[in-house]
């Protein structure tokens, strides 16, 4: 099978291990855009060749298409890697209720989404849909065993709206536990900065699913506190409540759970262990592998109609 992946050369996450591996089981080819392609999106879609591939998988979130979503109607064997469609759901993001109408718009083409609470929903709308979660790329980030002089850490951006919620948690943290809020460069940066942190505070909230960061902080000996998701999310990914991570429902919860984590610096390095453990284990990019070329090789199924609710004449006489 011929594989086509168009991906972009500005990423805050390389999946170059990721991609570099499904490349060992079938004849791919990897493009990645500049900004410049990216944004003339349509054209360069159009030049790809891509009717030269039996399958051809975007990794261009549907945030930064836009309105040339509509060129990839012309794409067969299509599949679409979307890592933002919790935004689908979120109240606070200006895509609520847009994924799935472009995504039907589109016609039959294969979405793999990072969550499986997210992916179970967009299923349900009637589209062809395959749950990977995120992980982490192993062959870039790790634990060095360096000191560890911040105790509580956040790495990441708080004022894009669709992050509301998070920002007045991190803010109060900041506030009434010395929580550390910090911004990196990838790569090396990223790398020591982590392998700093002991509790690395993760605010998901309102998500539904776990993002790449957990993950990475868990591979660099942090020990993950991190907002519960629900939706059997943690189950299905191995996570343990104070066995491999901490979780928290709210902030009176995380802050009675932060205030017992300082009076027991044992239990944060063994849930660290653990966690360290379990995503070498089971959530390194090579793992993945498996599960993405499955998910790309599969026969692609048509978009499914969607089951109209009975007009109230039925619903008031029957039938």
């Amino acid at each position: 099978m011929k594989l086509l992946i168009v991906s972009r050369e500005e990423r805050a996450s390389s999946l170059d291990t990721l991609f570099n591996g499904i490349a060992k089981h079938l004849d791919t080819r990897i493009i990645k855009l500049t900004k410049t392609q990216r944004n003339d999106f349509t054209n360069t879609v159009n030049q790809l060749g891509h009717e030269n591939y039996d399958r051809v998988m975007i990794d261009v979130p549907l945030t930064r298409i836009g309105k040339h979503y509509k060129v990839l109607r012309k794409v067969s064997g299509l599949i679409l890697y979307e890592q933002d469609a919790w935004m689908e759901f979120s109240e606070h993001s200006k895509y609520r209720n847009k994924f799935i109408k472009r995504y039907r718009s589109i016609g039959p083409c294969r979405l793999i989404l990072t969550g499986y609470y997210i992916g179970e929903r967009v299923r349900s709308a009637g589209l062809d849909v395959v749950a990977i979660p995120k992980s982490y790329d192993e062959n870039h980030l790790r634990n060095l065993h360096i000191d560890r002089d911040i105790e509580l850490g956040y790495i990441g951006r708080i004022k894009t709206r669709v992050y509301r919620d998070r920002r007045p948690f991190l803010e109060k943290l900041v506030a009434e536990h010395d929580l550390q809020m910090l911004r990196t460069e990838p790569g090396e940066e990223y790398l020591r900065t982590l392998n700093r942190i002991k509790i690395f505070v993760s605010a998901d909230i309102g998500f539904r699913e776990y993002m790449a960061k957990n993950f990475e902080a868990m591979a660099c000996g942090c020990m993950l506190f991190a907002c519960r998701q629900g939706g059997q999310e943690e189950e299905r990914l191995g996570f343990r409540h104070m066995e491999n991570v901490v979780l928290y429902d709210d902030m009176d919860d995380a802050q009675g759970k932060l205030a017992m984590l300082r009076d027991n610096p044992g239990l944060v390095a063994a849930v660290a262990r653990k966690g360290e453990e379990l995503v070498r284990e089971r959530h390194t990019m090579g793992s993945r592998v498996k599960p993405y070329v499955e998910a790309i090789t599969a026969e692609i199924m048509p978009v499914q109609a969607l089951q109209r609710p009975p007009s109230r004449w039925r619903r008031f006489f029957g039938g």
